[in-house]
């Protein structure tokens, strides 16, 4: 350690000289000692490299404060209190790489970062790899749209019920949080019942807006919100056909395969329907719309084509693979008034709308599956 004892003479000279140039060039020097026999230092010489680099990286130019709380975020045993000084710094380019990514930071110095700093800052408390309660609570309570948002989508952040509750709350105004709240593998029933309420009503507002727009067109309330029900019924049902109980198990592999590579795409699937392979077919739309390949199959062979209609229209499919599908189910060309039928369907059902539906009916199935466990 006679190195850092002349380090250390170095940090009173250039403390004293007050050359700004001089203290930055011992900053690095001291900064670079510490990372090249981090892995070998006992707790009381961190302490010493701690007390040196804080009083150098004081008041220093922000450029340096940077490029140090880079270099230390993902030290193991970086220096607590440098650390600390660094994510408490109005300047979030100086606290943002250690508020996301510094493991050294305590429980208490989160808290008060939570607590007393700018939006910035709680944001990237918030894509940290693992939160307490404690702390999600605060940035809960604190943190506008994006912060609540980044805490719901980050499976690392532990929640609380009081913040559970909060966040379903607001994602009744707030379709990018209702998004992430949906995602999450870590929510109860009783969050997951009032998501699928919510997505419901967000559906039946969607489909309002929709027909609203259409000239002539005017419904009865009770008999639309009927209706809203209804699709996702018509995705949902159970029915007994022969593709419901194939196994889809080589379906899944040329998926994923197909996934993996990039290929998975509407033209890809649309050959697929055309060379009889519908069971492949099904299951990459339902890897892409994100939904049990079981409630694809019942869709395609539902009575009507509005349920597999939802589905294609939702990932932005266009009319030749939609009608691609009908023939196929259909065994022989389309009748001319089929034709105009589905055609019109088409048309008239918005992405967004497809979207929610298919998004509710999503939900409700991982509703009825957490209820059944």
């Amino acid at each position: 350690m006679d190195m850092l004892t002349s380090l250390v003479s170095d940090v009173e000279d250039a403390v004293a000289n007050g050359d700004p140039s001089r203290r930055v060039e011992t900053l690095r020097r001291m900064t670079d000692l510490f990372i090249e026999q981090a892995p070998h230092l006992a707790d009381l010489h961190v302490a010493v490299f701690d007390e040196v680099i804080l009083r150098l990286a004081r008041g220093i130019e922000f450029r340096v404060r940077v490029e140090l709380s880079e270099r230390l975020a993902d030290m193991i045993n970086a220096p607590q209190g440098v650390l600390r000084d660094l994510a408490l710094d109005d300047e979030i380019a100086v606290a943002r790489p250690v508020l996301e990514r510094a493991a050294r930071l305590d429980e208490d110095d989160l808290a008060r970062v939570a607590a007393l700093k700018s939006q910035e800052h709680l944001l990237a408390l918030s894509r940290r790899a693992s939160l307490s309660e404690r702390i999600t609570d605060i940035l809960v309570d604190r943190g506008d749209e994006r912060v609540v948002s980044a805490v719901a989508g980050n499976e690392g952040a532990l929640l609380s019920e009081r913040s559970l509750v909060a966040l379903v709350e607001k994602a009744r105004g707030d379709e990018d949080l209702q998004t992430q709240l949906e995602a999450r593998a870590s929510l109860g029933n009783e969050q997951l019942r009032q998501l699928v309420a919510i997505a419901r009503e967000k559906a039946r507002a969607t489909m309002r807006d929709s027909l609203a727009r259409l000239d002539g067109f005017s419904f009865d309330t009770a008999a639309f919100d009927d209706a809203v029900d209804g699709a996702a019924e018509d995705l949902a049902r159970t029915s007994s056909y022969k593709a419901l109980v194939d196994d889809f198990a080589d379906a899944a592999r040329i998926v994923s395969e197909c996934a993996g590579s990039g290929a998975l795409d509407e033209e890809t699937i649309a050959a697929w329907v055309r060379e009889g392979r519908i069971e492949d077919a099904l299951a990459a739309i339902a890897h892409l719309a994100q939904v049990p390949t079981p409630v694809v199959a019942r869709a395609y062979h539902s009575n009507h084509y509005d349920p597999l209609l939802f589905f294609l229209r939702s990932l932005r499919f266009g009319w030749a693979t939609f009608k691609a599908f009908l023939v196929a189910k259909a065994g022989r060309e389309l009748t001319d008034e089929v034709h105009r039928s589905a055609f019109a369907a088409f048309q008239q059902l918005s992405v967004s709308t497809a979207q929610r539906i298919v998004r509710f009916t999503a939900m409700r199935e991982r509703t009825l599956e957490a209820e059944a466990i």
